[in-house]
């Protein structure tokens, strides 16, 4: 059952600190058997602390909006007996293996749908893409300025590149990395004095966090494959890897293919430039391939309301095909290509579509989750910050799950009222794609870039809700003028 929306315009009130909501959680980590699943992690315990606990109440504090820090101001913690302090030493410490712990989650949220009999026939896929986390403090460790594409201009903070994983029903996020950005004079941005007060810390070469460290300055795509092979390995199958054109490369294709001898297939957007492709043993760019075929090869597709072209070819070596498509009322042509073969034009693109979940994952963490907002000057700490917050969004997705396709009696009757409003974007998010891109085909605008624009931007975001609950009010009195009149 899934709950209906009264009030899209409460939809910030929804992480309210009710004890029901807290119990409901809770109940949630005891199925994860959490003690058990973090058991390998005690060696990073603090003065008798377990690790288990404490992972829990910082979970806890995300779901209530609140800090650290605001829980030692306010002096009242009903959740945690212990010293605050401990919790910050658990996140700044370099033993602690942050990415083995959301794996664990993550394959334990598999086990569980998998013996719940939640596993599906569902097509899955892995989904790369990236976000910005903006920082305010120049002192924490590392950071950097980095370029910010919907404001068009640097701003403090890191790169974050994720690895989802869709299973048919729900989006969790598997993997994550932090980057920064050397800028044009190789300085990050940042001057003399403000990389010298920066906070440092030495770290044992075999620490788990040396690694994270050295992968700040590593190049995306190659941190993307060794997620993947991470992933894979550690048992989580799929089909296909969407991402966006920013990461559609020659490399990339042929890194994800050469994975388990080409089990993982590559669905993308790419762009429409002087890259060649080889067809019928010729060398060809897009324009020339859309100019020498629109007339006689174009089909229109009723359900997407678009053209398409259909070309089947090689890529710096891979059979590729392309899928080159101007929606209606556009002038404008995008490619989007695959490395399947059996795949048709509207399976095509009904399957990348699947990639914008990523993008309401990322919304629901940063808004509801404090995902970015630490200002801990450890590098440590961020690494901690983001895990627990994709760890607590894994927890609110099996409720979710969980909650949405069975009763699970009264206990959760009034959280999932306010859990499950989390998905509110996931489930307007198909109605709001097809409104917006109608409109911005009329005005010839790239429908993708400003989609992504709109997502990230809090200010439009917050006006969309309430022209959302406008139209849903309408639509209420529409219904109930009809019952008056039937």
């Amino acid at each position: 059952m899934i709950t209906k929306v009264e009030k899209i315009s409460e939809l910030a009130q929804v992480l309210c600190n009710t004890e029901k909501t807290g119990e409901a959680v809770l109940g949630f980590f005891e199925r994860f058997k959490i003690a058990q699943l973090l058991k390998p992690f005690e060696i990073a315990k603090s003065k008798g602390f377990c690790v288990s606990s404490m992972i829990s109440v910082l979970c806890l504090y995300r779901l209530k909006g609140i800090s650290i820090w605001a829980v030692q101001k306010i002096g009242n913690n009903k959740f945690f007996e212990g010293d605050e302090n401990s919790l910050y030493r658990l996140m700044n410490n370099s033993k602690m293996n942050w990415r083995k712990l959301l794996l664990s989650f993550t394959k334990q949220f598999v086990n569980i749908t998998n013996a719940h009999g939640e596993e599906s026939n569902h097509t899955k896929c892995f989904i790369l893409d990236d976000t910005d986390l903006e920082k305010t403090g120049k002192t924490i460790e590392f950071i950097g300025r980095i370029f910010n594409h919907v404001i068009h201009k640097s701003t403090l903070g890191f790169k974050l590149l994720a690895l989802c994983y869709w299973d048919g029903k729900s989006l969790i996020a598997t993997d994550f990395s932090l980057h920064r950005e050397k800028g044009k004079n190789g300085n990050y941005g940042m001057s003399k004095k403000e990389i010298k007060s920066q906070f440092s810390k030495k770290r044992n070469k075999n620490a788990p966090n040396e690694k994270r460290v050295k992968e700040l300055d590593k190049k995306k795509p190659e941190v993307a494959i060794s997620m993947l092979k991470r992933a894979i390995k550690n048992g989580m199958i799929a089909q296909y890897v969407l991402m966006d054109s920013w990461f559609t490369s020659d490399n990339i294709i042929k890194a994800i293919r050469s994975i388990k001898n080409g089990m993982l297939h590559v669905l993308g957007m790419c762009k429409i430039d002087n890259r060649k492709f080889s067809i019928n043993g010729k060398e060809h760019n897009s324009k020339q391939i859309i100019t020498k075929r629109e007339r006689k090869y174009s089909k229109y597709s009723r359900k997407h309301k678009s053209h398409y072209i259909v070309v089947t070819g090689f890529y710096k070596g891979e059979l590729m095909k392309l899928f080159y498509i101007k929606y209606r009322n556009s002038k404008k042509w995008t490619l989007l290509l695959t490395t399947d073969m059996s795949l048709d034009f509207c399976k095509a693109l009904e399957l990348y579509q699947i990639r914008w979940t990523i993008e309401v994952l990322f919304k629901e963490c940063k808004q509801y989750l404090r995902l970015g907002t630490s200002q801990n000057t450890d590098f440590d700490g961020q690494i901690a910050d983001a895990t627990l917050a994709f760890v607590t969004h894994t927890i609110l997705s099996l409720q979710r799950r969980f909650t949405a396709y069975e009763t699970m009696g009264e206990l959760f009757r009034e959280a999932q009222i306010k859990l499950l409003e989390l998905t509110l974007w996931e489930r307007i998010l198909k109605v709001f794609y097809k409104m917006l891109r109608q409109l911005l085909e009329i005005l010839n605008v790239d429908v993708d870039e400003t989609i992504e624009k709109i997502l990230n931007d809090e200010k439009t975001g917050k006006q969309l809700l309430l022209i959302l609950n406008s139209l849903q009010d309408f639509e209420d009195n529409s219904a109930n003028c009809n019952k008056l009149v039937a």
